[in-house]
């Protein structure tokens, strides 16, 4: 997880170097930056608005980590009697045996 200030203050001051770019893991757009001076100082402006807005998100997906807007991790979203049924299908067709279907079982009604 990155930092966001961290990358707001280095889109601010080595934005037009490509910095911000480098560090948020998008290393094409930082050498381009690098290169044409932040895109002759349009994409340098852009970058530090998308990334204050939250628009601009490092490249591995993580988020920042200071942002307390980020997306909270997905919670288990599966519907208990489907999850049901495919414990059911796995016993019927001999991949589980009775135990671990008993066990697995017991831990899907416990989620209900």
């Amino acid at each position: 997880m990155k930092d966001k200030t961290t990358a707001i203050i280095l889109s601010a001051l080595l934005g037009g170097l490509g910095v911000d770019r480098f560090y948020l893991g998008y290393t094409g757009m930082g050498v381009l930056k690098l290169l044409t001076g932040g895109c002759f100082g349009i994409l340098w402006i852009l970058d530090i608005i998308n990334i204050a807005s939250g628009k601009l998100q490092p490249a591995d997906g993580s988020g920042y980590s200071d942002d307390s807007n980020a997306a909270a991790p997905k919670a288990n979203t599966t519907d208990p009697y489907d999850e049901l049924k495919k414990i059911a299908q796995l016993k019927e067709q001999g991949i589980i045996n009775e135990e671990e279907y008993a066990k697995m079982k017991a831990d899907c009604l416990a989620k209900l």
